[in-house]
Order: C-alpha cells, then structure tokens, then sequence
C-alpha cells in the first residue's frame, strides 16, 4: 500500500533490495528469462527494475486509471497490461513505448475495467477478462479476434492452455468455463459455490486448479468438466495461490489471514 517493493534472498532470508517509485501497488511479476521485476501501480503507472542491485530500468505511462494486470510475454520481449479504464497495451520494455493499444472506443473491446489478462506462448494471442463480464481474444497486430460471454458477473481471472487450443474464464458468479479458441464455443461450464478469484493451466496439460470465496481449492480436467480433486483448509475466502511448475504443490492467499501449502 506505502509504493514500496521489499526483494529478498530466499536462501539467507535477508532484503538485498528495496525498491520505491509508484503509488499503491497492484502487483509485481519477473521477467521469465532474467532478473527483471515489473510492478503496476494505482497511479495509472508500471516500472521495471533490475536485480539484485534495484536499478531503475524504465516507467510506462499510458493508461488512464490503475493498472489492474500485467506482464511480460512468455518471450521476454514485450510486456502486457490492463487497467480500469478499459486499456490494454503492448509495450517495448527497452524504450517504453507503446506498441499496440486496444480502448473502449472499440465497441468490440471491453466496456469496463480490464481485471486479467493471459498470453499465449507464441506472444501471439492475448486473452482478457472485464468487469463488463466478458473475456476478449485479440491478436498482438491490433486484430479483435472474438469475445467469450457467457458470465453474469465481472470475468477475474483468464488462463490459456498451452496443451490444447481452450481457454478458461472464472467470474464472481462462480463460473469456471472453458473455451474453444478456434471456433470460440463454449466447452462447458464448471461451478464453485462463491466467486472464482483465481485460475492457473497446469504446464503443457489438459488439467487446471482454481481458487474461490468458497474456500476451496479445486483440480479440474478440462476434456472431460470431471473436478479430479478438492482442497480445504482456509475460513474464509481464498484470494490468490501459486502453482509448482510440476503442478504438485498449491500455495494459497486467504482472507483469513493463513497461507497454505497443499500437495498431490
């Protein structure tokens, strides 16, 4: 909430690094090939640092409200986000310009506030969930390739499958749907008891685990809409969760306070 990001060595335990720059912070994410950490701030703003040193490498200005998503393509080579006034922007992370920019202006595009955004693994595709309750499919060359709507609620979380050609949406209604990008029909439909917060694709498999208000943490199998397997523990909502890249290990964010480490 203070702007602040503390970085910290995780065999010594100890802050090698405290970084300062943007307002509120909405969330942080490391470049996938270098030690390159990114931040969006509630000042309409992203910067990147350089580590372990902390040296300031580059500020993006170019959306108008926070900026709710973001990250760096599965490249490196270019960065993504979302904010609340309904922008999403491809940028350049050497010079920080603006490369490509999607607005409400097209009535295609997202009327509301971006919440989530995913990349395919080609940089290619990106996927993106709104308040206005849906999830768009655009192409980095500016092209609006389809909209996915099928929520009653704000759309929070997106994932793309890197295994097949699906794609999922989690809204507050606690839909959990899963898509055919190629011809953009609806799969099926899969339930939690509360709002979905968060979803993650399992590394080149069919499978997913999603988090929700209701507490749990759920596997599902995307071929067949089976929940493989469910997780309990917290008291309260479950806001965010990591997932180990061999997909046996969850870690979870709750609104109680606890974090907690499931395994397979």
């Amino acid at each position: 909430m203070d702007g602040k990001v503390n970085v910290y060595n995780v065999n010594t335990r100890e802050k090698c690094a405290a970084l300062e720059g943007p307002d509120e912070i909405q969330w942080i994410c490391w470049h996938p090939r270098g030690n390159v950490l990114l931040s969006g701030a509630n000042d309409a703003s992203m910067w990147m640092w350089s580590l372990p040193g902390g040296d300031f490498m580059n500020v993006f200005n170019g959306h108008g409200a926070p900026v709710t998503c973001g990250q760096f393509t599965p490249s490196g080579r270019s960065i993504v986000s979302g904010a609340e006034d309904g922008t999403l922007i491809i940028w350049d992370p050497k010079s920080a310009a603006v490369v490509r920019k999607f607005t409400p202006a097209d009535e295609r595009f997202h009327q509301e506030g971006i919440t989530s955004l995913a990349v395919s693994q080609d940089d290619q595709v990106m996927l993106t969930g709104s308040m206005d309750a849906t999830a768009k499919l655009v192409h980095t060359n500016g092209s609006i390739l389809g909209s996915l709507e099928n929520a009653t609620e704000s759309v929070e979380t997106v994932g793309l499958c890197d295994a097949l050609p699906l794609a999922a949406t989690g809204s507050v209604d606690g839909s959990l749907s899963i898509w055919d990008i190629n011809t953009l029909r609806l799969r099926t439909t899969l339930k939690h008891d509360d709002s979905v917060t968060q979803l993650i694709w399992h590394e080149n498999s069919p499978l997913l685990t999603s988090t929700s208000m209701d507490c749990t943490v759920r596997m599902w199998d995307s071929r067949t809409g089976d929940c493989v397997r469910v997780w309990k523990g917290h008291q309260e909502g479950i806001m965010d969760f990591s997932l180990s890249k061999d997909g046996k290990t969850i870690v979870t964010a709750s609104d109680d306070g606890c974090c907690l480490v499931f395994a397979q």
